[in-house]
């Protein structure tokens, strides 16, 4: 795509700034000269994407010979022409005003001789052979002024007279203007054809876009394949009534709408057939057809299965995870290490919300398995008609639905790497006995399946239910409790860890709120004291829900006080309908809490500037008057 200019001495240098400016934004613009002598010589040099500014006489000619390409005339400017007119009025009185096949100015000129106190003349030429004549003729009138197009002009100027050039910078920004978005629709254009040649060229399935009359109007190689139209050279605008080949299938290529799909049977290939109608403005213009291959759709659905267990099927968190400095944290967390040296099953215990499954998830990464699979499953959540199926798999035809091929199950997924079992408590009797046959013998064996497989697995199986008193209500088989609770890993709960709330609220506020972790590092001892005092139920996943909900009462970390932090925390808590702890009196109020806390926080900062009052009101914050005033108020 090139940009060709054609004329406009002497406002070259116009041209040129002009064109510079727009350039910047097309690199690869190839910006050409051309006199339009060579062009009427040779019409056929400029092509179909190119464009071309001329003047608006030959622009004229450059039509009657059918130049190709987008051509843009120069247009004379109000303002060009008065100034064009003012600098020759300044030169001379007499001037004359040259046009192409009619006269330049159509209303009465008497107006304009008055402002510029000057008299008007004016011609037309219908060739350029006529303007010699036509110059020859002003200079027998002793005429010296002339004012056109840059033609009119340079001839003027080469037999002596005075020449002004009726285009100016205002002209010619128009025309190049024009010209860069002639420009910018055809590079758009280009791109979004190479775009689609591309994604054709590309695409895993066969396309095939065929006119209202079912003659085709794009194919891409993939069809080409599909279909058998190899012998073909160029499809493009033949009649697929034409293809011998098709006769088979061309009542369903032609005005059909099964976007849902249908298969049909086509030279010992099962495709896949989809059918776009294509309206324009609610007219039919024909339809586009998608055409794929049944069996390589089943291969990349395998695919995509297996790909989806790999990225699922591996566990994240390792004990550099686990947030807590205190003693009894660093007990459990010392006895989790032990136990992953081990490859015996493990049982975790613990209330709902306490990290079981991150537990689960840091003993397998730190074990001899950490880089197999790891498979976690909710034992709660899988229906008690499905669980055999999920643990054990299938094989093909075992029932009505099942996948060709059949499925594998749990355990053989997990095959020499770790299953997690949660909500162990639910897994039903019936299902009890199966899996401690699976754990003894090591193999298992598919639903509808004679064939026993080998499995080497290792089961971290956790349960927020007293197993012991499930066995005692017959709920729960003794031997599948041994089985499983090898090794036993009892979890705290959040209440018997207070002291780690700071960094508990810490890391969860720099996870997730990271714009709030300032906020939050400066007043975390009065926000942990505040929950401190609460009933932690639902343990660490109830304190993030309660975060999360005081997070978004926050809305911004700007401007915020103390009080509107600890004010937003005491709401969060309210909305969860919380209760704190049996050492707060009935009597005592949300504000009561914050006062306490404030309290504190004054006595904390006295102790560090041994009592010097001064510097305690600087450090939080307030003026000596306001600490006195608390003072008092404590007192």
């Amino acid at each position: 795509m090139k940009l060709f200019v054609s004329g406009f001495s002497p406002l070259d240098q116009y041209v040129e700034e002009a064109i510079k400016i727009r350039k910047a934004n097309f690199q690869e613009l190839v910006v050409q000269r051309l006199e339009s002598r060579d062009i009427l010589k040779n019409p056929t040099y400029i092509q179909n994407d190119d464009v071309l500014i001329c003047g608006s006489t030959i622009y004229e000619v450059f039509k009657k010979i059918n130049v190709r390409g987008q051509l843009v005339p120069m247009r004379v400017q109000t303002s060009d022409f008065f100034k064009a007119l003012n600098q020759a009025a300044m030169v001379g009185n007499e001037l004359n005003i040259i046009n192409y096949k009619e006269v330049f100015l159509k209303n009465d000129t008497e107006e304009l001789e008055r402002i510029f106190n000057i008299k008007i003349h004016q011609y037309y030429y219908t060739d350029t052979e006529a303007t010699d004549r036509l110059i020859d003729k002003l200079i027998e009138k002793n005429q010296s002024i002339v004012i056109g197009s840059g033609l009119i002009v340079s001839k003027a100027i080469k037999k002596g007279l005075k020449g002004f050039i009726w285009y100016g910078e205002e002209s010619i920004k128009v025309a190049v203007d024009i010209a860069f978005n002639l420009l910018l629709a055809r590079f758009e254009e280009q791109s979004i054809y190479k775009r689609q040649e591309y994604i054709l060229d590309h695409f895993n399935e066969g396309v095939l876009s065929l006119n209202v009359t079912g003659r085709i109007i794009q194919v891409n190689p993939k069809a080409v394949e599909l279909l058998g139209l190899q012998k073909y050279r160029d499809l493009r605008g033949v009649s697929i009534k034409e293809i011998d080949e098709l006769d088979g299938i061309y009542e369903h290529l032609i005005n059909s709408d099964y976007s849902g799909g249908k298969l049909l049977e086509y030279e010992n290939k099962n495709l896949y057939l989809q059918s776009f109608p294509i309206y324009v403005k609610d007219v039919n213009d024909g339809s586009l057809i998608i055409i794929s291959d049944a069996v390589e759709i089943q291969k990349h659905e395998k695919k995509i299965r297996r790909k989806l267990y790999d990225d699922s099927n591996r566990a994240i968190y390792e004990f550099e995870d686990i947030i807590g400095k205190s003693e009894v944290i660093k007990k459990v967390k010392d006895k989790a290490k032990k136990i992953a040296k081990s490859d015996a099953n493990v049982l975790i215990i613990g209330e709902s919300g306490t990290g079981k499954e991150l537990f689960a998830q840091s003993i397998h990464n730190a074990s001899l398995r950490s880089n197999e699979s790891f498979i976690a499953v909710n034992c709660a959540a899988i229906p008690e008609n499905l669980l055999e199926s999920e643990f054990f798999g299938y094989s093909e035809g075992a029932f009505t639905g099942a996948i060709k091929g059949g499925k594998p199950g749990l355990f053989e997924l997990a095959h020499k790497g770790t299953l997690f079992l949660d909500e162990l408590g639910e897994i039903p009797l019936s299902m009890q006995s199966k899996l401690l046959r699976i754990l003894q013998e090591k193999m298992v064996r598919r639903v509808g399946s004679a064939k026993s497989i080998p499995v080497d697995v290792r089961i971290i199986a956790a349960t927020n239910v007293n197993l012991p008193e499930q066995v005692e209500q017959g709920k729960f088989r003794l031997d599948l409790f041994y089985r499983i609770g090898v090794l036993k890993l009892n979890l705290p709960s959040l209440n018997q860890r207070i002291e780690d709330l700071e960094d508990l609220v810490l890391s969860y506020t720099a996870r997730r709120h990271p714009n709030f972790i300032n906020v939050i590092e400066r007043w975390i001892q009065e926000i942990s004291q505040l929950l401190a005092k609460c009933q932690w139920k639902g343990n660490i996943r109830e304190l993030e829900n309660n975060l999360e909900r005081f997070f978004a009462y926050l809305e911004s970390p700007v401007n915020i006080t103390k009080r509107d932090v600890l004010n937003n925390l005491i709401e969060s808590l309210e909305d969860n309908h919380f209760s704190f702890k049996n050492e707060v009196t009935e009597n005592e109020t949300y504000q009561t809490l914050i006062k306490e806390a404030e309290i504190n926080t004054i006595k904390g900062v006295l102790q560090k500037t041994n009592g010097n009052k001064k510097d305690a009101a600087k450090l939080l914050g307030m003026s000596r008057s306001t600490l006195w005033r608390k003072l008092n108020e404590i007192n």
